[in-house]
């Protein structure tokens, strides 16, 4: 990971500007923690009614939160983040949760092996660790890798 961009990244979380703007949703976490060694960023949210479906949390929201929130970190270590694209994006529910609940949102880049970026997200119980809601994967590719392949 660039120690330049990284040190942006940093920056950026220092400041609680957690600005990610996708598809039209803007999401307003508060970033707990930043640990550049462990690639990884927490944020804490309170859980409103508009987020949960039939008593968990909505797969639509979290797979918003999982692209929205993954960015930072996708951003920090990719030169060009607009050279790439989501291969794949999948959410789990896991735990049912009440409006009110504080959460946080663990977010690591778990895996950069050429051209393939991986990071994993967990909504656990900000009190309880152990308690975790739903959980997130975020694949992405650079758009080079598919060079020669049918243009889409």
């Amino acid at each position: 990971m660039s120690g330049f961009i990284l040190n942006e990244l940093l920056d950026k979380l220092t400041k609680r500007d957690t600005s990610t703007t996708r598809f039209g949703s803007t999401l307003e976490l508060r970033v707990a923690t930043a640990d550049a060694k462990k690639r990884m960023v927490v944020y804490e949210y309170e859980v409103t009614e508009d987020e949960i479906f039939r008593g968990y949390l909505d797969s639509g929201w979290l797979s918003t939160v999982v692209d929205n929130a993954t960015d930072p970190l996708i951003q920090a270590i990719v030169a060009n983040p607009t050279n790439s694209y989501t291969t794949s994006l999948t959410v789990h529910t896991l735990e049912p949760v009440l409006a009110g609940t504080r959460v946080e949102i663990v977010c690591r880049l778990v895996q950069v092996e050429g051209r393939l970026l991986q990071s994993t997200v967990a909504f656990r119980d900000a009190q309880r660790k152990s308690l975790v809601y739903a959980t997130g994967v975020h694949t992405l590719l650079y758009k080079d890798v598919i060079a020669g392949a049918a243009k889409l």
